[in-house]
C-alpha cells in the first residue's frame, strides 16, 4: 500500500478555476471514493511513497513550474506529473493523456487519460436498435488533416460535422444555455450512431474516445503517434485504421456493423474498469509505482537521471527554441522565470 501525496502548483492560488484546479480535485476525489483501497492519499509529503503533481496544461511544456517548485526540488525521486496537456514533453516522470510514441518509457512515461470539466451530459446511452446513423464525428476539422479526410465519406449514415466555428464561439461568449444546448447536441451525435469516429486532433490523443467509451459506443481510433493505454481490452470495442487507409473506414464499419452492440456494451465495461470516477486514482498510483519500480532497474540514478529527462530539451535545435517561447509565455502568464 503506497501513500500518495495530491498536489498541483497551482493549489497557491485561492480562487477556483476549473481550467487549472479541476483535475487536481477530481484525483483528491476519486482517492476518497477509490474503489480499490489498496492506496490512500497523505498530507504529509515528507512520509509519501510518491507526490504526484497533477496539471492541466498549465505548468509549461517542459514542466517549468513543477521542476521549479521546491517540494519537486526537495524529493526528486520520488515526483511525478499527471497532465493531459497537448505538447507535453515528459521531461518530468509521468502520466500523459497525449504522450507520443516516442516518448513512451517502461520508468518515465505512460499514457493515461484525460481528467477535465467534462461535458456534464457524457453519460451511458445503450443501444436501442433506432439509431440514426452507422458512425458519427463531431469536431475541428483543422486541427490535424485526418480529420479533414472524414468529411470526404460523402455517405448519408455517417454523419461529420465541423463544429470548430461555433465550438469557439460558445466556449468564449456563449450564454449558459447556448453552451448546455450544444454539449447536448454533442453527446447525441455519439449516441445517435453505432459507432464513434475518434481522430486525432493537434495532440494524439482526445478525450472524444473516453467520452464515446462512457457513452457505449465501439470506437474507430486513427492516431498512429499515440500509445493506447496498457490494460485496457481494446480489441473488443475498437479499432486502430492507420491515418493513411482513412478512406476504407466506410467499408470497415459495414463490416462491423453486427457486432455493434458488443462492441458498445464492452466500450463502456472497459471505461468502467479503466478511468470511471472510482478508479482513476488507483490506475495512476499503480503506473506511477511500475515506473519506480522499473526505475530500480535502471543505471541511470539520481543526478544523472534529472540530467537525462533534459535531453528532451537539447535534442534538438526545435525543441530548444520552443523551451524558450514557453519560458517567454510562461513568465507572461506569472512575471516571473521558471528554471
Amino acid at each position: 500500500m503506497a501513500k500518495i501525496f495530491i498536489f498541483s502548483v497551482d493549489d497557491e492560488q485561492p480562487e477556483y478555476d476549473s481550467t487549472r484546479h479541476y483535475a487536481v480535485r477530481a484525483i483528491r476525489t476519486s482517492a476518497s471514493i477509490d474503489r480499490f483501497k489498496k492506496h490512500s492519499s497523505t498530507d504529509d509529503p515528507q512520509a509519501a511513497d510518491i507526490i504526484l503533481f497533477v496539471a492541466m496544461g498549465t505548468c509549461g511544456d517542459f514542466a517549468e513550474r513543477v521542476r521549479a517548485h521546491p517540494l519537486y526540488r526537495k524529493y526528486p525521486e520520488k515526483s511525478f506529473l499527471f497532465d493531459w496537456a497537448d505538447w507535453v514533453r515528459p521531461v518530468i516522470p509521468g502520466v500523459y493523456a497525449s504522450l507520443r510514441k516516442k516518448h513512451y518509457s517502461p520508468d518515465q512515461a505512460r499514457t493515461g487519460f484525460y481528467v477535465k470539466a467534462e461535458n456534464p451530459l457524457v453519460d451511458y446511452r445503450p443501444l436501442t436498435g433506432h439509431e440514426k446513423y452507422l458512425a458519427s464525428f463531431v469536431g475541428s476539422s483543422n486541427t490535424h488533416p485526418v480529420r479533414e479526410e472524414l468529411f470526404k465519406f460523402n455517405r448519408p449514415d455517417i454523419y461529420v460535422l465541423d463544429s470548430s466555428e461555433e465550438s469557439y464561439r460558445i466556449r468564449f461568449h456563449g450564454s449558459a444555455s447556448e453552451k448546455l444546448e450544444f454539449q447536448q447536441r454533442y453527446v447525441d451525435s455519439i449516441a445517435d450512431a453505432l459507432f464513434s469516429l475518434c481522430p486525432r486532433g493537434r495532440a494524439p490523443g482526445t478525450v472524444r474516445l473516453y467520452e464515446s467509451m462512457k457513452v457505449g459506443r465501439g470506437c474507430i481510433i486513427l492516431a498512429d503517434d499515440w500509445p493506447p493505454n496498457e490494460g485496457v481490452d481494446w480489441n473488443s470495442f475498437a479499432v486502430f485504421v492507420p491515418e493513411k487507409d482513412v478512406a476504407e473506414i466506410p467499408a470497415l464499419l459495414d463490416e462491423l456493423k453486427p457486432r455493434a452492440k458488443e462492441m458498445g456494451e464492452r466500450a463502456r465495461a472497459e471505461w468502467e474498469k479503466w478511468f470511471a470516477e472510482d478508479v482513476q486514482f488507483h490506475r495512476v498510483v499503480e503506473l506511477c509505482l511500475e515506473m519506480l519500480e522499473a526505475r530500480t532497474h535502471s543505471r541511470l540514478q539520481g543526478r544523472l537521471r534529472r540530467l537525462y529527462h533534459l535531453r528532451h530539451i537539447i535534442s534538438s535545435p526545435d525543441n530548444f527554441r520552443h523551451y524558450m517561447r514557453c519560458k517567454k509565455n510562461l513568465y507572461k502568464l506569472h512575471h516571473k522565470i521558471f528554471w
